[in-house]
């Protein structure tokens, strides 16, 4: 056995350097507290930066915002009024920036593989690097890892899947980054299109041309059912830009199995060069393009959550829940993409035995649909839910706090909640506000002495709020010109894609 050849000491004990993490790490040592983040890549980011998820859905709000706002004044942020898009490289060293100038050590390369746990508290992570085995004590520990890998190993209850879906997690898919892409021919040619054509039948351009593919013999299989192009600001012309996607779908993934995280993969770096070479054939705009990077990282949408002191249930989501320890805003539709091959990207509704306010709500009518249900039919007699565009749920802090350990929080996509709702959670902006509600929240319990489950809410949300996080009043931006618009947000529900008008 490998003997340990370094200790470190912090206060607060981040494991896992995504979008949560980043955040959470900033906060703590912005609190005055000792915070040691560790990372298992070379970079920070997570699938933001490493996976060229390059657009931020969600609120964007506190740190997250400050994050934008710095990228943006340097010329590496496109502040869309939904989903400002970064370039992912300069973002990962601004994020190292942000975190340093905090006062947060970051340690690279360094993967948590266990930790000790005494009378219901985590004492110490150990993790395995160039070094060696290393050791890092702590009081509070903030799980950042996206899989829950540190609750694990504490013995913290987690969640896989659901019982619908058999243990099966959503889709992965992969992005990649193409350069010399004009796409100012490509969004007149997917404008043309939408003038011309019926959504209903297929979501954008990319889509209908992919069964055109299909038709041709050009492609084996629909690779993606739905895409969004990200445009990078790399200050070049639109004629020949980069841009990010992350299109093609691999499906029955166990995101929990190496073997199959493994097999994820290789089914991804075929499937990518397949749908690049559609893309230059196919697309107007991608004529001349070219793969400069596969991401490092697979798209992996979920894998264990744990059970914490609250589960945010897909119906808050859905019915538009506020809590007195509200710590994060949440606008975005259910976005929970298919398991099981087919052609959808993404369930955007779940079920329910009645109608909920302030949900959309209709009799269900995808009961007999083996691609959304491949296992078992919804219940007839049951009500499709969606939400209301012009409403908004929030996630408690008790969503982060793990049962059966005192001073262990997960962040991200690891957060206690129902599967559908993590689904939809999951994205950048509401990583980013629970990383900074951890760290805030750490801070508190260090100053205070007390478990992390006696961190007043409250109160927390009171310091969020003065930290200058948006809770409390409804969003703004984007989401306050949806709420504003004189009549009203009509929905149109068409192959269970709720589009807003």
């Amino acid at each position: 056995m490998m003997n340990t050849c370094k200790v470190f000491d912090a206060d607060v004990v981040v494991c896992g350097g995504g979008c949560a993490g980043f955040t959470a790490g900033v906060a703590a040592a912005r609190a005055g507290k000792r915070t040691i983040l560790l990372e298992l890549r070379e970079s920070l980011g997570g699938l933001f930066t490493n996976g060229y998820i390059t657009g931020a859905a969600g609120c964007v709000d506190g740190i997250g915002k400050e994050f934008y706002e710095r990228m943006n004044r340097n010329g590496d942020a496109m502040m869309n009024p939904h989903s400002p898009v970064i370039e992912p490289e300069r973002g990962k060293v601004m994020m190292e920036q942000m975190l340093l100038q905090a006062g947060c050590r970051i340690l690279y390369g360094t993967h948590v593989v266990d930790c000790v746990v005494e009378d219901g508290k985590i004492k110490k992570v150990i993790a395995y690097c160039k070094s060696g085995k290393i050791e890092v004590t702590g009081r509070v520990f903030i799980d950042a890892t996206g899989d829950a890998d540190l609750a694990m190993a504490a013995g913290v209850p987690c969640e896989v899947s659901s019982a619908e879906y058999c243990g099966l997690n959503a889709s992965a898919t992969m992005g990649f980054r193409l350069s010399y892409v004009n796409e100012t021919k490509y969004r007149e040619a997917e404008q043309s299109w939408k003038e011309k054509n019926d959504q209903t039948k297929h979501r954008n351009l990319i889509v209908a041309k992919e069964f055109e593919a299909l038709e041709n013999g050009d492609l084996p299989e629909v690779l993606s059912p739905g895409n969004i192009v990200f445009t990078i600001p790399t200050g070049r012309d639109r004629s020949s830009t980069d841009v990010t996607m992350d299109a093609t779908h691999t499906f029955d993934c166990r995101c929990d199995d190496v073997v199959d995280l493994s097999r994820q993969i290789v089914d991804q770096h075929n499937k990518v060069l397949i749908f690049v070479d559609f893309l230059k054939k196919y697309v107007p705009g991608f004529e001349e393009c070219v793969l400069t990077n596969l991401a490092p990282m697979n798209g992996v949408r979920d894998s264990r959550r744990i059970v914490g002191e609250y589960i945010f249930r897909d119906l808050d989501l859905a019915s538009a829940q506020k809590f007195e320890d509200g710590i994060a805003q949440f606008c975005e539709p259910f976005d929970t993409h298919v398991p099981t091959p087919g052609f959808h990207t993404a369930i955007r509704h779940i079920h329910y035995k009645e109608p909920v306010a302030t949900a959309i709500c209709r009799p269900a009518q995808d009961c007999d649909n083996k691609m959304m249900h491949p296992f078992v039919a919804p219940d007839p007699d049951s009500y499709e839910l969606r939400t209301d565009p012009r409403e908004y749920c929030e996630i408690p802090y008790r969503s982060l706090v793990a049962k059966g350990v005192d001073n262990l929080l997960a962040v991200g996509r690891c957060y206690s909640a129902e599967f559908h709702a993590i689904g939809a959670t999951r994205i950048i902006g509401t990583s980013m506000s629970m990383g900074q509600a951890a760290g805030t929240a750490a801070s508190m319990a260090v100053d205070s002495g007390v478990a992390l489950r006696d961190v007043d809410g409250k109160a927390l949300k009171a310091q969020l709020i003065a930290d200058g996080a948006n809770l409390d009043k409804p969003p703004e931006g984007y989401w306050q010109e949806i709420r504003e618009k004189k009549d009203g947000v009509p929905t149109v529900l068409a192959n269970d894609i709720a589009v807003i008008l």
